[in-house]
């Protein structure tokens, strides 16, 4: 009842200013799944239902109201509706977006409510060290879905709940001009007992001295408010770090150095045991502009305490089952979360900063698996990026080589190589033919060593994984897809088990002897560049990391429109 009145509220109130002549837009987008899935298992099974169907209908519809030139107030409700609830039934209304914005004074723009923030990729960055490779096709859409139900944006922002504020100052001399950016935001509430108000705060200071020079100063930090809880033992994770950039930009060449060094502490303020440390990412980079080619070349020592939450933040919890066919067979064993899961589950992912150290899937990614700002990792890396001028092909190849800084219950370390490297192809334009025809290609690879005469020590895991999707046009805005996916892994290596203050306390065995087949057809009509509807099929073999295999098998149907 009290999601209807607000919806009738914000109607009401958008009314209102349209009918005063004040400028009001509507903006949302609209999302109908339909699917039908078979499970199939490589035993005996007479517990698992082998299919269910299902599926939903949503509208996001949005008032972008500006009631004068300085300010914009948006608000977004979302009304959603499961597939086989009639007259009202299973529907839910939630708040999707609120916030106003504008500019104060015509100097400073700010924005409170729901704020789409980032700083630096050790500071307060969104990275995504999961999802290895991407793919147009089937992919593509399953992937968008997920980025737009957890608030993910291309840019690695964070959705938060706060307020932001930034302004710029420009200069005659010497420095050409100083940029200030700030954020504040509400992690938890406190229950006014045991638990503190927490919030998440900082900014950086980015001074532009010439066309040459750039450097900045950031800080980001996590605390908790005094006085607020029963306690005084409140919890706090601070960062603070500096980055600069130093090019000469030619005719037919830029040459430039650029990097970030910091500073981290964590922990609770009457603990002894608190967490300090620091890291340093530098490279050197060349741009050839004839070639449209980009060359770089870096070294990182990410410290073994270094701690940062805004940055080291996951996207999935995988401490939690899987929304569907979570448990199989007749001894309902867990059923691992999958690649296939990370396109498939959005319950998988999460949109908030967590403090603390989040598992992850050695098997996935052990190398970098809270991306850039992994901790306890130190070595080179290196990037090339192509794409000719006419944008036929998109060339991207990253490589790591990397080691621990220290010991994980043994004073050897563990060595890393990854390799990951990504080929986009417009074969429309290579072809010179009048349909569209795009070709994308994935190679991913993990190898993790300590080899040891000591069993215990003795630790070596590596995966791979590759990606094809093929996108053609068949007649005028229809399209065929077609998508194939394998991912394998095998090996071993030690899990560390941490307590309340990110130390570690003991370890637990991790075994890889896994693989995935994924393969998938369908067709999308495209109405306009922001409409379409697809229908697919997919298929998806697992040998449930060596226990049990099995098979997904999925029908969808999938309607997607944004206005």
């Amino acid at each position: 009842m009290k999601s209807l009145l607000t919806i009738l509220s914000f109607s009401l109130a958008a009314f209102t200013l349209a009918q005063n002549g004040k400028k009001v837009q509507f903006v949302g987008g609209a999302r109908a799944v339909m699917s039908n899935m078979d499970f199939q298992t490589g035993e005996e099974d007479t517990v698992t239902p082998r299919k269910s169907a299902g599926g939903y209908a949503l509208i996001d519809l949005g008032f972008r109201i500006n009631p004068n030139e300085q300010t914009e107030i948006l608000g977004m409700i979302r009304v959603k509706n499961d597939l086989g609830g009639f007259w009202g039934s299973n529907v839910a209304f939630d708040v999707r977006q609120l916030y106003v914005r504008g500019v104060a004074g015509k100097i400073v723009r700010y924005q409170l409510g729901n704020i789409d923030y980032k700083m630096t990729p050790y500071t307060f960055y969104n990275h995504n060290p999961d999802m290895l490779l991407g793919g147009v096709g089937t992919l593509q859409i399953k992937e968008d879905i997920l980025n737009y139900e957890s608030f993910y944006s291309k840019n690695n922002t964070w959705r938060q709940q706060g307020a932001a504020v930034d302004f710029g100052l420009a200069f005659p001399k010497i420095v050409k001009d100083v940029k200030f950016n700030g954020f504040i935001t509400r992690l938890n509430p406190s229950n006014l007992s045991n638990i503190f108000e927490r919030f998440y705060g900082g900014g950086n200071l980015v001074v532009k001295q010439s066309k040459y020079l750039t450097f900045g100063l950031n800080h980001a930090s996590i605390f908790d408010l005094k006085e607020t809880a029963a306690s005084e033992n409140p919890y706090k994770n601070a960062v603070s770090t500096a980055t600069y950039e130093g090019k000469l930009d030619k005719d037919k060449y830029t040459v430039g150095l650029a990097g970030e060094a910091g500073t981290s502490a964590a922990g609770y303020s009457q603990d002894s045991s608190q967490l300090t440390d620091f890291f340093s990412n530098t490279k050197v980079y060349l741009k050839l502009k004839e070639l449209n080619l980009k060359l770089s070349i870096g070294y990182m020592d990410n410290g073994a305490d270094f701690r940062s939450a805004g940055a080291q933040s996951k996207r999935i919890n995988y401490n939690q089952l899987n929304s569907f066919y979570s448990r199989y067979t007749n001894s309902q064993i867990d059923r691992q979360i999958s690649i296939y899961d990370l396109y498939n589950d959005p319950t998988l992912y999460s949109s908030s900063i967590t403090e603390g150290i989040m598992d992850y899937n050695p098997a996935i990614n052990n190398a970098l698996p809270y991306g850039t700002a992994s901790f306890n990792r130190k070595g080179i890396f290196g990037e090339v990026q192509y794409q000719d001028t006419s944008e036929k092909l998109t060339l991207e190849v990253k490589y790591y080589q990397l080691s621990e800084i220290r010991g994980q219950g043994t004073t050897k370390l563990r060595k890393y190589n990854f390799l990951q490297t990504t080929a986009k192809v417009d074969l429309m334009k290579f072809l010179k033919i009048k349909r569209h025809l795009d070709f994308e290609a994935g190679f991913s690879y993990q190898r993790t060593t300590r080899p040891s005469e000591i069993e215990f020590e003795n630790v070596s895991l590596k995966s791979a994984a590759v990606s094809l999707g093929v996108q053609y046009e068949l007649i005028s805005k229809l399209f065929l897809l077609a998508n194939v996916y394998h991912f394998e892994s095998s090996g071993n290596d030690l899990t560390p088990i941490r307590n309340t203050n990110d130390e570690i306390i003991s370890f637990a065995p991790y075994n890889a002897n896994n693989y995935e087949n994924y393969f998938a057809t369908g067709l999308k009509f495209n109405f306009t560049e922001d409409m379409y509807l697809s229908a697919f099929y997919e298929s998806n073999l697992n040998n449930g990391n060596g226990m049990t295999p099995y098979t997904i098998n999925q029908f969808m149907i999938v309607y997607n429109l944004k206005f």
